[in-house]
């Protein structure tokens, strides 16, 4: 699919131009901008003869660049960058490529990412260029593509939450969804941190078709991807730690149950040795002609096994805190700092009278002296 809008001098919004009038307006005043959706071997060789690109520009639009990179060339810059692309089950990059001139700029991406959507559907709208040229309407296109992946790094971190407080209470699904999690950022670390790399370049050195506006425009967008890649380098730890917590909550489970099992067992030990004794088949045993024998032993039984039961307790090996009561606890920690700051911020004047009552009580302490 081919877009093809041409921007006459001084216009506020770009005319939609039919594909077939490329020379024409190529040749006319102003700037166009060719967006290339779905193209093959034949199209990218017939819009490269209208433009002047090289073989080599035809074959970074046509194979798969591992690693973003901005090339120069006499009249235009290459710019080759990547985006994110969801299948069903994970993340992947998907690739576009950029051609900015003085009074050009031609799109190739094989996927339509945010910035590409934003820039067809605002660029015929009045009010939207003023006067702006190829290098700043792709500056635009640029600040759009980088906010969009904010919701993403967000989404990352309102999961990461959510699966501390499910680690805690011991959901089998978390080891899972945590290597899941931790792939996707990977993947998302990845695109942002390179994106950064060439926005940073774009931004501080002089490139063809890109004024002193556009590349203030594009230090922009490097700040932007600069925030989502510091976001991005804590994800590695904390989903980390989430796993741990998971794994202690499982040892937790473990030991509970052998603490349960250990007791039971000390319980029943001395009952056992009871019951083996008057078990024994002696002719000479004096209780077990009583007839009080067996109740009596009944009772002792019961004696000794309530006690042990209480003396387990006292000593702690029975109860105790359990690590599902933590996530109604978690986040905590810093609520009194927060009410402090609150009401420092609810008096100034007062903090600041009182300061400066204490500064004159000093500096008179300082006279008498």
């Amino acid at each position: 699919m081919r877009h093809l809008f041409h921007v006459p001098p001084g216009a506020t919004a770009a005319e939609i131009v039919p594909f077939e009038r490329l020379e024409e307006v190529r040749a006319a005043e102003g700037w166009i901008w060719l967006d290339v959706t779905d193209f093959d071997q034949a199209d990218v060789a017939e819009i490269g003869a209208y433009f002047g690109l090289d073989a080599l520009e035809v074959e970074d639009v046509l194979d798969w660049s591992k690693f973003p990179k901005v090339e120069e060339r006499d009249d235009h810059t290459l710019i080759v960058g990547h985006g994110l692309s969801a299948t069903a089950d994970r993340l992947s990059t998907v690739e576009y490529d950029v051609f900015i001139g003085e009074r050009f700029i031609v799109t190739f991406h094989t996927e339509d990412l945010p910035g590409f959507l934003w820039g067809r559907s605002h660029v015929v709208q009045a009010g939207v260029l003023n006067g702006a040229g190829p290098d700043l309407l792709w500056a635009r296109m640029a600040e759009v593509g980088a906010a969009s992946f904010r919701p993403l790094v967000e989404g990352l971190d309102e999961r990461i939450d959510d699966l501390e407080d499910r680690a805690i209470a011991g959901i089998p699904s978390v080891p899972g969804e945590v290597l899941a999690l931790r792939r996707d950022s990977h993947t998302l670390g990845q695109v942002v941190s390179a994106q950064r790399d060439i926005f940073r370049i774009l931004g501080r050195e002089e490139y063809p078709g890109i004024g002193r506006h556009g590349r203030r425009r594009l230090t922009h967008v490097y700040d932007d991807y600069s925030r989502l890649t510091r976001s991005l380098e804590a994800a590695p730890v904390l989903l980390s730690s989430v796993l741990e917590s998971y794994r202690g909550t499982i040892a937790e489970r473990a030991n509970e149950v052998m603490k349960v099992l250990t007791v039971f067992s000390a319980i029943v030990l001395p009952l056992s040795l009871i019951a083996g004794i008057y078990g024994m088949n002696f002719r000479h045993m004096p209780e077990l002609l009583w007839r009080w024998g067996y109740p009596a032993v009944m009772v002792l039984m019961v004696v000794v096994g309530v006690g042990l039961w209480r003396y387990f307790g006292k000593r702690g090996f029975i109860g105790g805190p359990r690590l599902s009561a933590v996530p109604g606890l978690v986040g905590k920690g810093l609520v009194e700092l927060v009410k402090v700051t609150t009401d420092i911020a609810l008096k100034p004047a007062t903090l600041l009278i009182d300061y400066a009552r204490e500064a004159r009580h000093e500096e008179k302490g300082e006279t008498h002296d």
